[in-house]
């Protein structure tokens, strides 16, 4: 039944990331169906489908374009001042505008010749077609140099397609890496599409995040009220608090707001998952938990003086993820495999289940691949963008699909183990309820034994009277007939006297009634004081689950001798409890539904009580014993009425 409700859950768990992953695929192509920007590159041409015309000290000449070793960065001659680029416009969109990000330059653009755009006004030009701005012309473009990156578009005439386009971008003197400024094809809506999309898809990551860590905080303190909770668990939290102050810094709210300057997400980055790495090492229960979790500390320290030193010396890029984190990764994910395979191995791996976690596994990674895209822009270049990265020391593409899928994974798993939980601790209080419910039956009937007794007790003088007259007029047969009936009567009243303690009197009654009801062997002892410092339901929660237990026990018994021991009696300030059963095999007993319940109730009682509970397999049975610790007053009555 638990092996059923386990996979359930995780199909189900499977098909709700598939909704999901649905769900991220409509608003992938609500970005690009009619909306996507294009660029003006022509990648199959070495010069980008561009004609290249730079200006040197003061002179205009053709240039044939010389790239950087990766193929990408161009390199224009010492003491540019100045490049043309220019291509026919063949793309069609409708409504076009054309886009670029400003930078350090100053910029024109030109249509068949007409100017659309200018960051200069009145600027001497050369006969070259080249502006000469003066440091005058500069020094009134220097704020606009020393702000952010803009973007900006300007829009293109309806019959656009097939004139040329010139794009000229001026570097002020002193400009190191001058580049062109490639502009992009873009419209209205694809404006006004990119926001909207992105802006749902932010919030969503930024609800999913915060919503994740408050449950799995409030799932913490569940567990904190019920069980005693996991500390680990709260690693998951601070997790998913990290994600979700990344992802709200990255947002657009947070990147206007400055957010992200504030929070400074180079270092969330490098940080983010060392919560879920530590957990998931927390959790191993081999030899290497502890060096695993050293070693995602030092790791973690190390990251944070890392970014500090290339912050301040500005000797890199201090948000790139280096080596170490896919090592962790790595190295956790590996420990957590053997050991799980160990595990799995040892206790027959169940092949539906590892089905499922598989099924949840490929759902994780096909919402992840569905909103990059690469569904529609192909794996290939996927795959690419993972590689070039790689060789140039930078892990973050090639770690950002596995976290996703591992920490998706974690969460799924923590939560069915809530849930799974929660679910045995209700039936758990179920099977006590209805243990409790039989206890207080067997009480009501020992109370009704009780009077029926003392009735009996006071009819027998009248029967002794009735008996003796009869007797005097010699009628035997009579008599006979007469102390029959007054034996059946007494005959349908059980015995009651287990011990002079009222309420072991009636749990330990109704279930030693029970066993010699049905056949099996009983022997008890209950030398217990009519009255003990102990709880009345303290008590019966103890003897109701040690008892049930016991003849659960000797019903799964099929052949052989079926028993049951019980011994209760003072030891100084201890009242020793001990009872001996007949029991299957010790694999059949642990696997039976529902094993745990009563030994952990039993288990919470006697710690109440400064005892242990001992519960173990031995050569004459299954044996249960425990000392529940009395105070003075107690044992001095037990004293007073020996004596």
């Amino acid at each position: 039944m638990q092996e059923r409700t386990d996979i359930k859950t995780i199909c189900g768990v499977a098909a709700l990331l598939a909704i999901v992953a649905a769900l991220l695929a409509a608003f992938s192509l609500l970005g690009r169906v009619d909306v996507q920007e294009q660029t003006l590159h022509d990648w199959s041409d070495r010069s980008f489908g561009w004609s290249y015309e730079v200006l040197v000290d003061g002179a205009a000449r053709p240039y044939e374009p010389q790239f950087q070793e990766n193929g990408y960065m161009l390199v224009l001659p010492d003491g540019t001042e100045a490049v043309r680029i220019t291509r026919v416009m063949e793309e069609e969109i409708t409504d076009a505008q054309l886009g670029w990000y400003s930078r350090e330059t100053c910029m024109e653009v030109f249509l068949d010749g007409e100017i659309l755009y200018s960051d200069f006004g009145q600027v001497q030009r050369g006969d070259d077609g080249f502006l000469r701005p003066t440091e005058k012309d500069w020094e009134q473009k220097s704020q606009k140099l020393s702000g952010d990156a803009l973007q900006i578009t300007i829009g293109l005439p309806s019959d656009y397609v097939g004139k040329t386009l010139s794009v000229v971008s001026y570097f002020p003197d002193g400009y190191e890496n001058p580049m062109p400024e490639y502009p992009y094809l873009t419209s209205p809506v694809a404006y006004v599409g990119f926001f909207v999309v992105k802006s749902l898809k932010d919030n969503i990551y930024i609800t999913l995040y915060a919503a994740l860590a408050l449950l799995i905080a409030a799932m913490f303190l569940l567990d904190m009220r019920n069980s005693g909770g996991d500390s680990k668990t709260l690693l998951l939290s601070l997790y998913f608090l990290m994600q979700f102050l990344s992802a709200a810094s990255m947002s657009f709210a947070g990147i206007y707001s400055e957010l992200d300057v504030f929070l400074d997400t180079g270092l969330l980055l490098r940080l983010c998952m060392a919560p879920l790495y530590l957990y998931l090492a927390l959790r191993l229960k081999g030899r290497m938990r502890v060096p695993l979790s050293c070693a995602v500390l030092l790791w973690s320290a190390y990251e944070v003086v890392c970014w500090i030193v290339v912050r301040r010396s500005n000797i890199g890029n201090a948000d790139v993820i280096g080596p170490g984190s896919m090592i962790i990764c790595l190295a956790v994910l590996a420990a957590l495999g053997a050991e799980n395979f160990r595990r799995g191995k040892k206790e027959e791996l169940n092949k539906k289940m590892l089905a499922g976690y598989g099924l949840i596994a490929a759902a994780i990674l096909t919402v992840y691949l569905v909103d990059k895209a690469i569904i529609w822009e192909g794996l290939g270049n996927y795959l690419l963008g993972i590689w070039n990265p790689l060789l140039q020391g930078n892990f973050d593409p090639a770690m950002e699909p596995l976290n996703r899928v591992i920490s998706s994974m974690t969460v799924i798993a923590v939560i069915v183990e809530f849930i799974l939980r929660t679910m045995r601790t209700l039936q758990q209080n179920s099977v006590l309820q209805e243990r409790a419910r039989q206890s207080l039956e067997s009480y009501n009937r020992l109370l009704e034994t009780e009077e029926a007794t003392s009735a009996m007790r006071h009819e027998m003088r009248h029967h002794m009277t009735a008996l003796s007259g009869i007797l005097k007029t010699g009628d035997i047969g009579r008599a006979s007939r007469y102390v029959d009936a007054v034996i059946g009567d007494l005959e349908q009243i059980p015995e009651g006297r287990y011990s002079q303690n009222m309420l072991v009197n009636v749990i330990m009654g109704s279930y030693l009634d029970q066993a010699r009801a049905e056949r099996i062997q009983e022997e008890h002892h209950l030398s217990v004081p009519p009255e003990l410092n102990i709880a009345d339901e303290d008590l019966s929660v103890f003897l109701s689950n040690m008892m049930q237990n016991a003849l659960e026990a000797c019903r799964r018994i099929k052949t052989g001798e079926r028993r049951i021991k019980v011994d209760m009696h003072l030891r100084g300030k201890f009242l020793f409890i001990q009872c001996v059963n007949s029991a299957p095999d010790e694999e059949e007993h642990k696997a039976r539904p529902g094993h745990g319940y009563g030994l952990a109730a039993m288990r919470a009682v006697a710690e109440k009580y400064n005892s242990v509970l001992v519960a173990e397999h031995t050569p004459d049975g299954f044996l249960v014993e425990s000392d529940f610790c009395l105070n003075k007053r107690g044992t001095e009555k037990e004293e007073n009425h020996g004596s």
